[in-house]
């Protein structure tokens, strides 16, 4: 079993970078790119469960940004992480995280990749191709790397809201103004063959801790006409 936790800073560095690649692309008002970021945070092994706490996060600036899919450069998490291990040496390369943005609400609930479960706040499985595949990840974790992803998209109507909900055990929304956000986790792990395994996949329990402090009211309003084409 594995239990995340996120930093409140870090879930609001999450949501400002979701939000300025939706509304603003890379500063040129292409609305709705994908972004991509570096978590460090640490990691403790219990008898029957793996806890992680994510505290930080660094953008990659030199991945390639595209409405739905985003590239990350192979040498970015190598040379982000030789810096935090000099600096902040207490904490460890744990995952990644990258954006979902969809023009409305009915997107994002009918949305569906290959046969997988509708929804654009799941993995694709591009994302879950492109996890299994990261090594560098994966070593540094010590092999139960998180895999994070950020769905976003703009409501028509604001209603007013209380907080967080939970949609599924490793699935949170939440609601700042106009715009409506999902968190998923994902993590990766080895069995005995040392074969690499993800939990979306397994369906091993993963419960993402988030504090339900959201409140939104009704019809508020963070950006007006920002980013709308």
């Amino acid at each position: 079993m594995f239990r995340v936790r996120l930093s409140e800073q870090l879930i609001e560095s999450m949501t400002l970078a979701a939000v300025e690649a939706y509304c603003l692309g890379d500063g040129h008002g292409k609305a709705g790119l994908e972004t991509y970021a570096y978590v460090w945070g640490y990691k403790r092994e219990l008898d029957d469960e793996t806890i992680f706490y994510l505290d930080r996060m660094s953008l990659s600036l030199s991945a390639a940004r595209a409405s739905d899919s985003v590239t990350p450069s192979e040498d970015a998490a190598r040379l982000k992480n030789e810096i935090i291990e000099r600096w902040s040496p207490h904490l460890t390369l744990l995952g990644d995280f990258h954006t979902h943005p969809y023009a409305n609400l009915q997107a994002v609930l009918s949305a569906r990749d290959d046969d997988g479960p509708k929804g654009g706040f799941h993995f694709s499985s591009a994302d879950r191709e492109s996890f299994h595949g990261d090594d560098f990840l994966w070593e540094v974790s010590g092999n139960t790397p998180v895999n994070i992803v950020m769905t976003i998209c703009r409501m028509g109507k604001v209603k007013e809201s209380y907080g967080a909900t939970s949609v599924k055990d490793h699935i949170w929304q939440y609601d700042v103004g106009e715009f409506r956000f999902w968190l998923t986790v994902n993590i990766g792990y080895i069995d005995e063959d040392e074969e690499r395994y993800l939990t979306v996949e397994t369906g091993d329990e993963v419960y993402l801790e988030l504090d339900s402090r959201y409140y939104n009211y009704a019809g508020d309003r963070v950006a007006g006409h920002i980013g709308r084409e």
